[in-house]
């Protein structure tokens, strides 16, 4: 009897552990995702048709979600800030979920939901700076989308792709004139980069 009781006790102490132990490991937090993203562009001359085409290792890229209290703004670009893209849309247009696709800001048409920023640095050989394309003096067509948005951890997902069409040539020297006019497509994807509240 008196074993009976005692394998008993041992047995309810062995279940009582092992369902503590499934409930702790229930409860550890899933790890971060690591975030990523992809980068490609592409310059395309009209009087030729000849590319300069550029596409970047994952590895050679970085991307920032920040946002204020009047905007959402998405950028990806090389480490070494030879080039980038950004994207800039106002909270009024976006929903609480943050999903959705995004039509971009052009030189005909400022009211609609996102304003892009394309840039190249110039090397040293060719006078050094920087050239900056604004969608507001811009031809632009493509389209910004937000797939997932982790509001938990704060992460956000999505794809890009934006043509300049009839820009200047972005890599030749600030005094060429005049410089050829070229098509600019430049399309990628980001997933779980951190939202980052700025003032």
């Amino acid at each position: 009897m008196h074993y009976n009781a005692t394998l008993s006790f041992l047995l309810g102490l062995t279940l009582a552990f092992t369902a503590g132990c499934s409930k702790d490991d229930q409860e550890l937090p899933e790890p971060t995702p690591e975030p990523t993203m992809s980068y490609s562009r592409s310059v395309v001359y009209q009087d030729n048709g000849q590319h300069r085409d550029t596409t970047f290792q994952a590895a050679q890229l970085k991307a920032f979600v920040t946002q204020t209290a009047q905007s959402l703004a998405v950028g990806v670009e090389p480490t070494t800030t030879t080039e980038g893209i950004s994207f800039e849309v106002d909270r009024t247009k976006l929903p609480a979920a943050l999903t959705g696709t995004y039509t971009l800001q052009t030189l005909r048409d400022k009211t609609l939901d996102a304003e892009t920023r394309f840039y190249y640095d110039l090397p040293e050989s060719l006078g050094g700076g920087t050239v900056i394309y604004p969608s507001s003096m811009q031809h632009v067509t493509g389209s910004f989308v937000i797939s997932s948005y982790d509001a938990k951890r704060q992460l956000l997902s999505g794809t890009y792709t934006a043509t300049l069409t009839g820009a200047s040539d972005p890599t030749v020297a600030y005094s060429t004139f005049p410089k050829r006019k070229c098509d600019i497509t430049v399309s990628g994807t980001f997933a779980n980069i951190p939202v980052r509240a700025v003032q």
